[in-house]
């Protein structure tokens, strides 16, 4: 039996298939619950659990009331890192589901991992374009709408990110080639 039709690959493919839906799903609303919940009179608790890291490490409390507006101006900026970890687990569900034909090699494998690559990357990026905007946004509104002031920070886990993308696009060149050997080596058949 292949390697790639064995019940264990399957069963993994399975588990990570299901496990990019649930992700998507639990990225989609905790960004929406923490702009609903934020501002809602409530300076400590909950509000401060859902406040940003970003925020946290630079002293930013939750303000205590935030207009419609500005909920939305701060539920837009979530969208950034929201929807490119939406991009990446949609590539890694591709991948998942051309294993599950069993495709290892196919174009459909090349293609998902070249987009999970692109995707860490462009986490990466949003990661840092969210951090400043978010804390920019929350000391302004903070302050009272006088001032505020913008934190970006790239730590550990942002390196990480980035590194596993560049991985990724070099995992795919990889897949590619080994697309290329497979239909040369058919071909011969």
């Amino acid at each position: 039996m292949a390697s790639i039709q064995s019940p264990a690959f399957r069963r993994l493919s399975r588990g990570l298939h299901a496990l990019t839906l649930l992700c998507a799903l639990a990225g989609v609303c905790f960004s929406v619950a923490r702009w609903l919940l934020l501002g809602r009179g409530e300076p400590g608790g909950l509000a401060q659990m859902l406040l940003p890291a970003q925020a946290l490490q630079v002293g930013i409390g939750a303000p205590v009331q935030i207009d419609a507006a500005w909920r939305l101006v701060g539920l837009a900026i979530e969208c950034l890192p929201t929807a490119a970890m939406l991009f990446t687990v949609w590539c890694l569900h591709r991948i998942c589901s051309a294993f599950l034909r069993g495709e290892v090699f196919g174009p459909a494998v090349v293609r998902g991992f070249r987009g999970v690559g692109w995707g860490f990357i462009a986490m990466f990026a949003a990661s840092l374009v969210h951090g400043a905007a978010v804390t920019a946004l929350l000391s302004w509104l903070a302050s009272g709408q006088r001032g505020g002031q913008v934190a970006l920070s790239v730590g550990s886990f942002e390196m990480s990110v980035l590194i596993v993308g560049l991985m990724m696009l070099l995992l795919a060149h990889v897949m590619a080639e080994g697309q290329r050997l497979q239909e040369e080596s058919s071909a011969f058949v």
